[in-house]
């Protein structure tokens, strides 16, 4: 029986727990088999994940990847995703967590997750015993549960991020990394917009070439590639809300065509707006 292979753990956190960088909403543990369907529920949150034994398959944007013992794996499963027992397996076993955090929403791009979202840890004990940690506290729900949870996430963080980093910023590119950044950070605060690269460009002090070498660099895709899928990720998250409008939740994300709108969230999420409302985001 399912039950008897899986367990989760849910938190509403203190009032206080704002004073700490990170929080983990849900976490626990499974056992997936081969015969089980894939798993694709969109929980608006990043979602960590790390294999205890058997192996994993991971799709994300048509890219696939094999979780095997020891590695972890980030999603955001605001995206299309879908994970599963690897079909050759016996099982897979893992632990994971859904967590929100400041600053999360960067470091999954400065570190390119969306195309590599497969993690060899720096330290593979450490990263599981760091699940293991939030589940506990999780269960435990005491009055440090926050506090605890928060230290857990960053250090598993630095533990994945670590091997990423070693080697891959030299002074100039630190600096072009924080131009990025800036662009990445003002685009979100204004999707309705109609940006054009030129505008991008001023905001990074960077001409358009320049621009659009050092976004690809970056974050992996081209600047409107990446602003495209921002989009119609706010749209996801704005449509699962009662009483939205379709046409509202277009205009707000930059489509003043709702046709266009729809056109481009079907392209992407394989749904046309109106029936992923309905069916709640899944």
């Amino acid at each position: 029986m399912l039950a008897e292979r899986e367990e989760i753990y849910f938190h509403t956190p203190a009032r206080f727990a704002g004073a700490f960088p990170y929080k983990a909403l849900v976490a626990g543990a499974r056992v997936a088999l081969p015969e089980e369907p894939p798993i694709r529920k969109r929980f608006h949150q990043h979602v960590l994940v790390h294999t205890t034994s058997g192996r994993g398959l991971i799709e994300v944007r048509g890219q696939r990847f094999v979780a095997e013992e020891g590695l972890s794996v980030w999603l955001d499963t605001s995206q299309a995703y879908e994970h599963r027992c690897a079909p050759d397996a016996r099982e897979w076993r893992y632990l994971w967590m859904g967590v929100e955090g400041h600053g999360l929403d960067e470091v999954y791009a400065f570190l390119n997750v969306q195309q590599s979202p497969l993690f060899e840890p720096s330290d593979r004990e450490a990263a599981r015993v760091a699940f293991q940690a939030v589940i506990g506290y999780l269960d435990d729900r005491s009055s440090a549960t926050d506090a605890l949870v928060s230290a857990a996430i960053a250090g598993l963080i630095a533990n994945l991020s670590a091997p990423r980093l070693v080697g891959a910023a030299a002074p100039d590119d630190s600096a072009s990394r924080d131009r990025i950044t800036s662009v990445l950070a003002a685009v979100r605060k204004d999707l309705a917009k109609a940006w054009t690269i030129d505008e991008l460009a001023v905001l990074a002090h960077l001409s358009p070439s320049q621009l659009f070498r050092r976004f690809k660099d970056t974050i992996g895709t081209t600047p409107m590639d990446w602003l495209r899928h921002e989009r119609i990720n706010q749209a996801k998250r704005l449509l699962v809300e009662p009483e939205a409008k379709v046409s509202a939740v277009a205009a707000h994300c930059g489509y003043p065509d709702p046709y266009h709108f729809s056109r481009d969230f079907r392209r992407l999420t394989g749904y046309t707006p109106t029936r992923f409302r309905r069916d709640g985001g899944y």
